[in-house]
């Protein structure tokens, strides 16, 4: 009872304090409460759990109300599943709050009414490395699509679950033209993931598909990843990469691991593999990732006490350095497999093809 009453002189003090402000004093203390309140209901819904295909549409063709330490972007990888075809396509395009520097360029993140300016890039490997964009943008959002662009450039997505499609253009000129369907085996293709501890924590979705449509004027067909992520915190250090073999089967790896001085830990840490022949799935929770050599580096990723081997080798790369309280480093490599070992699991390795794909060898830590 004595709580109940103390808070409720407390709330009738601060009311008879605003009740003696100038109506602009008024005006302004409203808004600040109703940001709060924004940005607050916008973390409490970025934490809820989500499963419903229903709830993938609104998550992905929307902006979050971002506290201080939020950031949001999306994320978008192509790779082709003919043999031995080393194309790929990557696209990526986001905000945050506040400002923030990329690449030493300073990007002012401007809110307005259903447009944000931002940051965006996109790149393909066809023969040799074309960037494709780079640069402070703005992007827009409706509930049929999202559009990141300048004046000569867009990355165009659109489309109602589970068909897509991507267009980009550079320098006015279209050069990507592509559509997303349902996989057409029987793989995962849409997933949802939230970790949160406190008020700081990431909720992400990601979306899995077969692309048909043209690169460079040149029919590209394969595997696509799609995803939005939001932060609300500091970016820390991950690995990651996701192989497509040619026919179809994946290969995913993923860890978190925090190193300060002498201090390491690593939180998070798991290898799978989709073997498309059999429609199966083989996960592995211990993995060990070494990586050799600095301008075309190399991997070995080892799982199940050495029954899981593979060797990776790079032969393109972009990389990014983003800047605000501290600095965060994002390489992307593009790689294929050179050698792969999975034992005790029943894996026909002769009908697997060729493997190409993406990985992210990340450093630093940016708030």
């Amino acid at each position: 009872m004595k709580i109940k009453k103390m808070t409720g002189d407390m709330f009738n003090i601060l009311d008879k304090s605003i009740q003696m402000l100038s109506p602009i004093e008024k005006k302004i203390i409203k808004e600040k409460i109703k940001q709060i309140n924004s940005k607050y209901n916008s973390l409490i819904e970025l934490k809820k759990t989500k499963t419903s295909t229903h709830e993938i549409d609104p998550m992905f063709f929307c902006f979050e109300d971002l506290p201080p330490t939020g950031k949001e972007y999306w994320f978008m990888k192509f790779v082709s599943t003919k043999p031995k075809d080393k194309r790929q396509l990557l696209a990526m395009f986001g905000d945050s709050s506040g400002t923030l520097k990329v690449n030493q360029k300073e990007v002012k993140c401007i809110k307005g009414k259903g447009i944000r300016n931002g940051y965006m890039n996109a790149w393909s490997y066809d023969n040799k490395k074309d960037l494709i964009l780079e640069g402070e943008g703005s992007i827009s959002i409706n509930h049929e699509g999202i559009m990141a662009f300048d004046k000569q450039n867009k990355i165009n997505y659109k489309g109602k679950f589970p068909n897509y499609s991507l267009n980009l253009s550079k320098k006015n000129k279209e050069i990507v033209n592509l559509k997303m369907t349902k996989p057409k085996d029987k793989s995962d293709y849409f997933g949802f993931s939230t970790y949160f501890k406190s008020f700081a924590g990431y909720s992400l979705i990601d979306l899995y598909f077969d692309f048909t449509g043209m690169l460079n004027k040149k029919k590209f067909s394969g595997k696509c990843y799609v995803q939005k992520v939001v932060v609300i915190g500091p970016f820390i250090p991950w690995r990651w990469g996701r192989i497509v073999f040619s026919n179809g089967s994946i290969l995913t790896y993923f860890e978190i691991k925090v190193q300060i001085s002498k201090f390491k830990h690593k939180f998070q840490s798991m290898f799978e593999f989709y073997d498309s022949a059999k429609n199966k799935k083989y996960v592995f929770k211990d993995l060990n990732i070494k990586k050799f050599g600095k301008k075309n580096p190399r991997w070995i990723i080892t799982a199940n006490k050495g029954k899981i081997f593979v060797s990776l080798k790079s032969y393109s790369s972009h990389k990014f350095v983003f800047e605000k309280l501290g600095s965060f480093s994002y390489l992307e490599y593009l790689c294929e497999v050179t050698d792969l070992l999975i034992e005790d699991c029943d894996i026909d390795m002769s009908k697997l093809g060729s493997g190409f794909g993406l990985v992210e060898d990340t450093n630093g830590y940016v708030l």
